[in-house]
């Protein structure tokens, strides 16, 4: 290996070079080099394995953490969806273990329409590829170019093909849709039209062009009609919220931070990328096809040369000289860090060949300027990315120790849950950005319903479950990666039963897919009788936490948004809470109101808990200590946090039992059986109380909450 080459790391390779459209701006068919005349119209399996044995050869030698490959033409798709995924395969099975492939595939997506569009679609998404398409606007902007070779527009082809591609099945392997931009069209119509098929991003292109074929200027345009246009693009993309990722704006605001721009069109970063057109014939960037004929060539080919010895061409290496590789006009400009001189095959003239400034420069320093002066960056107007800080009053959380809570005392738990869930979501949007999963409508409906209710999106922030899929989403758990779930999340849940009992509604929830975060056999959507028998046990459960154990009834009530149905196991009571899903628990409907009631007020104790531990370290998290507790096996001894969740949810559960013996109703046997379970879960909670104070491993508010809650078993 040559230690002065520098590496390739994204190789386009055209598997086809026929294409089903007639594009008038492309560069491969209608510009200088027409060497697509001559070339084979697939790409061979020798050739494909070659490519794949010289890709992976390339890897190993520079130890490269990541390939990346598009899948190009012509019309990829051409090549149908058994050629591609045996394309994948090759290339995948050729690289080294500790190399990750990044498969993308560019299209006019008119075939992802068609008949095989399905299978397509599933193809792509099982492969692995990210799919961008190419799309002009509407139906005037697009077809203005972009037509069939019998000139019939293309335009609701390409948009039905879009909609599979960005439906919930295929989404993730959608990357985004690719304009070029033509002046005469309508920049906020072509925005738009694009933004409305919810893209997860945008990519803008000027159009191929250089000194000698200079691009299209209307009479009245301006010195820079590009830029015009672009900016005012930027501005409704502002007033929009900047929430949807448009690649060049991206490219300008991250080069102007001093971080790397996110294209080859505007940074001087040198030039990694290598072309391999379907006879194997390695070759610099295609935009060179539009300078002259043979511009591309460089006389290496996939079956006799490695990518090392390709590398070392003097057209690659001239490109890696970055800034000092411009001219001078350039290297004097003050934006020259920004735009890097255009895109290479830009500045081409016969005069001078490429020691020229862009034929797009006045363009290029306007939106750059316009950008500099007026760029701000926010991301959905409703979410930001530092949650509040929240106080809470000594006396709202020695209410809360004790085991009980007011209504005030609920709501602060709850407004720090919404704190959460903003940050969570800042991030969900930031990342989505970054791995091109963006999808726009959600955060409109954010935005929307922050302007017409405020209160409205507070209590949608703290949806039980936003914060289970929103931790998913970042952890790219792939069942997740739908960001439909959070405009569903947010909006009124009318297709969940309701239990309502004595002023209290609580969704009985068999319908949300991330109620599954309690590693318990769920039951499915439950027939009308079940639903009947949830409420008519629910009603009683309620009046006798109202009546019988009025202690908890406030914080229940203030609090409890959501019981979502398990599955009965018999002989057994089931229950359960998630630490991240606060307003939620999780029952399996059992014999009596008493054990419903019980069941509910021993698993809020444990919502309450888990929200104030977010609010409030109550012991060292970094402690190795662990204690028994007996409400578990012997073995089973837990962390701190746990057993403090397991105290205080005992607790109460004791004074259910208390309760029970004391009542005047109660027939002997019932009374025998509560003073036993009273006795049982106070000796219980006492020991656990003891061993944890003396343990050394509580905050001074750990031990204060501990205290609270010995005395509690002592009334």
């Amino acid at each position: 290996m040559d230690g002065s080459v520098r590496p390739f790391s994204l190789f386009v390779v055209k598997i086809q070079s026929r294409c089903n459209l007639a594009c008038t701006y492309c560069y491969m068919y209608e510009h200088a080099d027409q060497s697509w005349r001559t070339r084979p119209v697939a790409m061979s399996d020798e050739v494909v394995e070659g490519l794949a044995a010289r890709i992976g050869e390339h890897a190993a030698a520079h130890r490269l953490p990541a390939v990346g490959v598009v899948l190009h033409g012509g019309e990829p798709l051409l090549a149908g969806g058994p050629r591609i995924r045996w394309i994948a395969d090759r290339l995948r099975a050729a690289l080294p273990p500790a190399t990750r492939l990044e498969l993308h595939l560019q299209t006019n997506g008119v075939l992802l329409a068609g008949t095989d569009g399905e299978q397509l679609c599933r193809t792509l998404l099982e492969t692995g590829v990210k799919v961008g398409v190419s799309l002009d606007g509407d139906r005037a902007a697009n077809d203005r170019h972009r037509v069939h070779h019998n000139g019939a527009s293309s335009f609701r082809e390409v948009v039905a093909g879009v909609e599979r591609l960005g439906s919930p099945r295929y989404r993730r392997a959608f990357s985004g849709l690719l304009c070029t931009i033509d002046p005469r069209n309508d920049p906020v119509e072509s925005y738009q039209t694009l933004a409305g098929l919810d893209p997860p991003r945008i990519d803008y292109l000027l159009p191929h062009a250089n000194w000698d074929t200079p691009p299209s200027r209307p009479e009245r345009g301006g010195t820079a009609p590009y830029a015009d246009w672009l900016i005012a693009v930027h501005r409704r993309w502002s007033a929009d919220g900047q929430r949807l990722p448009i690649r060049v704006f991206d490219s300008i605001r991250s080069a102007l931070a001093g971080g790397e721009s996110l294209k080859e069109a505007l940074g001087t970063e040198p030039c990694d990328l290598a072309v391999v057109e379907t006879d194997g014939s390695i070759e610099l960037a295609d935009s060179l096809k539009t300078a002259y004929d043979g511009a591309p060539r460089t006389g290496f080919h996939v079956l006799e040369h490695s990518f090392d010895e390709a590398a070392a061409h003097p057209g690659f290496a001239l490109r890696e000289a970055g800034a000092a590789g411009l001219c001078q006009t350039c290297r004097r400009c003050p934006v020259v860090e920004i735009c890097g001189g255009g895109l290479y095959a830009h500045r081409y003239s016969k005069d001078n060949g490429f020691d020229n400034p862009s034929v797009h420069c006045a363009d290029l320093l306007k939106v750059i300027t316009y950008m500099t002066e007026t760029e701000t960056s926010r991301p959905a107007a409703a979410i930001t990315g530092t949650p509040a800080a929240h106080e809470m009053s000594g006396a709202c959380f020695d209410d809360l120790a004790a085991g009980f809570g007011d209504v005030a005392a609920v709501r602060q738990l709850a407004a720090a849950q919404e704190s959460i869930n903003r940050g969570l979501l800042h991030q969900v949007f930031t990342v989505s950005r970054e791995r091109g999963e963006f999808s726009r409508r959600p955060w409109q409906a954010i935005d929307a319903l922050e302007r017409r209710d405020p209160e409205a999106l507070r209590k949608a922030l703290i949806h039980p479950f936003l914060r289970v899929w929103a931790l998913r989403y970042l952890d790219a758990t792939p069942e997740s990666a739908d960001q439909e779930y959070l405009r569903a999340a947010i909006a009124d849940r009318r297709d969940r039963s309701r239990l309502v009992a004595d002023g209290l509604t609580v969704t009985l929830d068999d319908v949300d897919p991330c109620r599954d975060c309690y590693g318990k056999p769920l039951v499915g959507r439950l027939e009308p009788a079940a639903v009947a028998a949830w409420r008519r046990m629910f009603a009683e459960a309620w009046h006798l936490i109202v009546t019988e154990y009025p202690g908890y009834a406030p914080a229940i009530g203030a609090g409890l948004s959501t019981i979502v149905p398990l599955a009965p196991r018999p002989g057994t009571q089931t229950s359960a809470t998630a630490r991240q899903a606060f307003g939620a628990i999780a029952v399996a409907l059992p014999d009596t109101a008493d054990d419903l009631a019980l069941l509910i007020i021993h698993e809020f104790q444990h919502v309450k808990l888990g929200a104030l531990m977010d609010m409030f370290d109550l012991y060292d998290p970094t402690s190795p200590l662990t204690f028994p507790v007996p409400w578990r096996p012997p073995e089973d001894e837990r962390p701190p946090g746990a057993a403090l969740q397991g105290l205080y949810a005992h607790a109460a559960v004791a004074d259910v039992w208390r309760t029970r013996w004391l009542r005047e109703a109660a027939t002997e046997p019932e009374r025998s059986k509560a003073g036993a379970q009273y006795a049982t879960w106070r000796r219980a909670v006492a020991r656990v109380a003891h061993t944890l104070t003396v343990s050394g491993v509580l905050t001074d508010l750990g031990e204060r909450l501990v205290a609270r809650v010995a005395e509690s078993t002592h009334r």
